[in-house]
């Protein structure tokens, strides 16, 4: 079996690059079974080949970053039957992967998965499921049943989906993708044990000042497209 896995990296600093490297190794490591189509797009310019060892696409786009074009130009790299969709600051579990392709045989309607991240599945949830045997959660929340940050989808739905909307340039490109998602009838879900950690970025982390305008504006985008206003 062939999968894409699609990171976008940012390696304008030596931790960032630690930190992207480390994502696609636990990949790797995680499910060694599996062949990976390794596709890093790159948006700092004449960076040293930090990837070229173990991805089998890095690509430089000559623009500004824009999240959802350099999905669509890694889309053009595709050739899997299932697409991943990563930041480049998150730790695979062991068997990730496989507990998602799990749920979807027993449940080939399904086409689009997030894993759980632990700490964000408690805050989300608490202890609703403790005890119970569910597997999977079925919806389009994001942060509770969308993970932006880790998305798994099928090459049929990929394509049901494409082009990616690229006003969405750097924030809500996970609001906008969950609701493409509903229109088009694609079924997603968090997988209870496909287990991996979301490790923010200091930008995440610590809202600058110069990036809380740009989240509101594309906040605006957003609801303004979908006509969503509460």
């Amino acid at each position: 079996m062939l999968i894409d896995l699609i990171i976008l990296t940012n390696s304008h600093h030596d931790f960032l690059v630690w930190m992207a490297r480390r994502t696609i190794k636990t990949i790797l490591e995680s499910e060694s079974n599996i062949e990976f189509n390794i596709i890093v797009v790159e948006s700092v310019k004449n960076v040293e080949r930090e990837y070229s060892d173990l991805c089998q696409h890095y690509i430089f786009p000559n623009e500004p970053f824009n999240y959802n074009k350099f999905l669509n130009i890694a889309s053009q790299y595709c050739k899997g039957d299932w697409i991943i969709i990563s930041n480049n600051d998150v730790s695979y579990e062991y068997g990730w992967l496989t507990e998602i392709f799990k749920v979807n045989e027993a449940r080939p309607d399904i086409e689009s998965f997030s894993p759980k991240d632990p700490l964000l599945f408690m805050s989300c949830w608490g202890n609703t499921f403790i005890g119970t045997d569910a597997t999977y959660i079925e919806g389009y929340q994001v942060s509770k049943f969308l993970m932006g940050w880790s998305l798994v989808l099928k090459k049929s739905a990929f394509d049901k989906i494409l082009p990616f909307d690229e006003q969405f340039d750097m924030y809500y490109q996970d609001n906008d993708y969950a609701e493409v998602l509903k229109i088009n009838g694609i079924k997603h879900a968090l997988v209870r044990r496909s287990i991996a950690s979301h490790y923010n970025t200091l930008t995440a982390k610590v809202l600058r000042d110069e990036v809380k305008p740009k989240m509101k504006e594309d906040e605006l985008k957003f609801r303004n497209k979908w006509k969503i206003y509460t």
